[in-house]
């Protein structure tokens, strides 16, 4: 069969393997010979690639943005990075449910109603990870602060900050769960093995207080149908931004949250670099095996390009 469609993998070096592309790729040619698949790579024109892959309807699927390679045409998927402040706002429009946040400013007075005795304040630069600026604070203490105050290295310096409503889930925890199109892919839990017991006399708390850290804490991948759901609601609400990974608590009394969607698209979980402590910590060698991720993307990136190459 003539393939009629093309499907364009773009690789950004340092954030996935260019081998799961290329499974990737093997999956579609198995499921798929009316679409001809391309590897192009985020860090040159591919002017070759380029051409070629504009020569038919296409679609494009980049993790993160695209930066040096820009097709011709095409159907257009790729990271977003946004506002954590934007993010959560447009998971809340849609009905997602999300904790309680507002941003901080110069008026700021939080509600003892919303928010209750704590409160998690967080950067909004989209840019900022691995819990870079996130703070547990008594909501009485909580204050605006003009970007200049905060050291040079502190993201509070590029945007503003919001406030959160803290989610007591009786054992530190917290699940991300990476979905393309909204169908899971990878699930990563981490919970702690002691209760959740904050001192309310304390005057400033640990990360460790109210997250799950070593040695107190154990992982798993889930399989729990709520849960998937709710990361399934995410995708739904952001449907221009392909891969998310999405964060959830789960209350102590059940009820579920999402904190963020992680729109960036530097999440591909697979062969970043935190891929090796991943499968040590859940002691598995595939990544891929417990949602048959790679054969997953397949098939999804097939019914996609098939329904919007242009």
């Amino acid at each position: 069969m003539e393939p009629t469609r093309n499907l364009v993998l773009v690789h950004s070096e340092g954030w996935q393997s260019l081998a799961d592309f290329e499974a990737i790729k093997g999956f579609v040619r198995e499921m798929a010979p009316d679409i001809e698949v391309f590897i192009a790579s985020n860090d040159a024109p591919s002017s070759y690639t380029r051409k070629k892959a504009a020569a038919r309807p296409a679609l494009i699927f980049s993790p993160i943005r695209l930066q040096r390679f820009k097709p011709d045409r095409g159907r257009i998927y790729q990271g977003q990075p946004m506002s954590k402040l934007a993010e959560v706002q447009r998971l809340a429009a849609a009905g997602v449910a999300v904790p309680s946040f507002e941003e901080i400013r110069p008026d700021t007075v939080l509600s003892p109603e919303t928010y209750g005795p704590l409160v998690v304040v967080k950067p909004s630069y989209p840019f900022a990870s691995w819990g870079q600026g996130v703070d547990l604070q008594h909501r009485e203490k909580v204050r605006y602060r003009p970007p200049e105050d905060y050291p040079p290295d502190h993201p509070g310096r590029q945007g503003p900050m919001i406030a959160q409503k803290f989610i007591d889930c009786g054992h530190a925890m917290t699940c991300r769960v990476l979905t393309l199109f909204g169908e899971t892919i990878f699930t990563f839990g981490r919970e702690s093995t002691r209760p959740l017991t904050l001192d309310l006399g304390k005057e400033t708390y640990e990360v460790s207080d109210f997250m799950p850290a070593p040695p107190d804490n154990f992982v798993y991948a889930t399989h729990e149908p709520d849960i998937l759901a709710l990361a399934a609601e995410a995708y739904r609400a952001m449907p221009e931004v392909a891969l998310q990974a999405c964060d959830i608590l789960r209350a102590w009394t059940g009820e579920l949250y999402i904190i963020e969607v992680n729109p960036g698209g530097g999440t591909w979980m697979f062969s970043s670099k935190l891929a090796d402590r991943y499968r040590e910590r859940l002691g598995v060698e595939d990544l891929t095996a417990e949602f048959d991720a790679f054969r997953t993307c397949a098939r999804l990136l097939v019914e996609r390009t098939r329904a919007e190459a242009e």
